[in-house]
């Protein structure tokens, strides 16, 4: 199902170009509503509007910073194996399939290719022929295997060898789990071999969420970390956009039914917050610890950020712009969101009321990484006839780029490791989600062919082993 970035409906009246670049006319406040909203979910599209020709030169590019890389051409990649299968068991093909691609996806690691692999038995208990796998220069061996169980249950199990420490594994689980927990107890094994080899588990037993048009009305979607298993989960017939992650695991979304405000629900849960606004919600988050809630509200003048407690009480105004859309919490309670002008094109994020964007580049969508080097704030900016992703401490300043002649890059979401980067791509003939290591120099690597908009990310609920 090829999924595209939808646009404003036609029952709107207005065309994007003319909400976000700054030519609306001042009208009645249900179309101020409808400007609330495609700034908060079309503002990659408005980012990349630019001023016209001849008005004014085009802003500096070097504020941006370089582009970030990770090390040199000398930096060393360490030699991952993971080991064959030659069972027939569908368990065991889809654990060290999984286990695999996600340690490809990492960026961190040289993945041996499978066909080098020393011949030898690599049944379920078969040793490990440590001595073959070090002549190929593997540093690091991974083993992971499955299989049945009884009628309703699969053992697996994963094994971890340092070369450099000798033969005995630094790291081994067994675990015994229901047939339709495979997979994603294959993910869960990849995030606790992480741990064993850098000291910080990964972040694969995870999911993204993402708003995109289908049909006739935009829905939220859900995907795993690795690009599998893509679903729709909201009814066709409602306009569904701007999803987040909230307490419990739960999903929450922007909702309008028949052309009604758009309010913020729960996903099949007990309700949303009590939220005492009677314009449309168009984006919401929620704190780390999920005891704050912001929400991107509808006004007369554009639309303003509120925060307060998770139940929806205690929420006052935070934002001071004309437009104020699409907030998210840093780790440490910080509050980011996009603000400006209507009648001006270029929006800058702000955090915890202060501008902290170059001038001169709309941006939008920020996003923050809790990374082993710390808190980064990371958003994307119109750069030419596209839009690029920058990186800066989390008060901002000092920006690097984390993309450069790539296509237009938009709506980065970070993984729970903070490792991670994805976002979704315009590339010609190649667009789609890709993710990208924030640990190493490699390339970003393409999982779907899916686009959209207001990308999230967030652990599974009882993600470690």
């Amino acid at each position: 199902m090829q999924i595209g970035l939808f646009r404003a409906p036609s029952y709107f009246g207005l065309q994007v170009s003319r909400v976000l670049t700054g030519r609306l006319r001042p009208v009645r406040p249900a179309l101020w509503a409808v400007a609330g909203l495609l700034a908060a979910l079309s503002s990659a599209v408005g980012a990349s509007a630019q001023s016209p020709a001849g008005s004014e030169p085009p802003p500096d590019e070097s504020l941006l910073g370089e582009l970030l890389i990770t090390g040199d051409v000398g930096e060393h990649v360490t030699s991952l194996a993971v080991l064959p299968s030659l069972s027939p068991d569908l368990e065991d093909v889809i654990v060290r399939g999984v286990v695999r691609r996600d340690f490809e996806l990492t960026g961190m690691f040289n993945v041996i290719p499978d066909a080098k692999a020393p011949e030898g038995l690599y049944g379920f208990e078969d040793p490990v022929d440590i001595k073959s796998w070090s002549a190929l220069g593997a540093e690091v061996i991974i083993k992971v295997a499955a299989r049945q169980n009884d009628a309703n249950t699969v053992k697996i199990s994963g094994l971890c060898y340092f070369l450099s420490h000798g033969r005995e594994p630094v790291f081994q689980k067994t675990l015994v789990v229901k047939k339709d927990q495979v997979r994603v107890t294959a993910h869960r094994l990849t995030d606790a071999l992480l741990g064993a080899i850098s000291g910080r588990n990964g972040g694969f037993s995870s999911h993204l969420a993402f708003a995109a048009r289908a049909g006739k009305n935009p829905a939220v979607y859900t995907v795993d970390a690795d690009g599998h298993n893509i679903r729709a989960m909201t009814a066709a017939s409602d306009t569904s956009v701007a999803p987040v992650w909230g307490p419990g695991g739960a999903l929450f979304y922007a909702r309008s039914r028949k052309y009604s405000a758009f309010r913020l629900v729960q996903l099949d849960g007990a309700g949303p917050p009590a939220l005492n606004f009677k314009d449309s919600i168009y984006s919401a988050a929620f704190s780390a610890d999920h005891k704050k809630l912001a929400v991107a509200v509808a006004n007369a003048e554009g639309s303003a950020v509120w925060a307060g407690s998770a139940d929806g009480s205690n929420m006052r105004k935070v934002s001071t712009s004309e437009v104020a859309t699409h907030p998210v919490f840093s780790p440490s309670g910080k509050l980011a969101w996009i603000g400006g002008a209507v009648a001006h094109v270029g929006h800058r994020v702000y955090v915890d009321g202060k501008a902290v964007s170059p001038p001169g580049f709309s941006a939008a969508a920020p996003t923050f990484c809790d990374t082993e080097d710390g808190v980064f704030l990371i958003y994307a900016v119109a750069v030419g006839n596209g839009h690029d992703l920058v990186m800066s401490p989390e008060a901002g300043g000092n920006l690097s780029r984390l993309t450069q002649g790539e296509g237009s890059n938009s709506y980065p979401a970070c993984s729970p490791d903070g490792r991670l980067l994805a976002y979704f791509s315009s590339r010609s003939k190649n667009s789609g989600l890709y993710i990208k290591s924030l640990k190493s120099k490699q390339p970003a690597q393409k999982i779907s062919s899916q686009v959209g908009e207001s990308l999230r990310w967030a652990a599974l609920p009882g993600s470690g082993l």
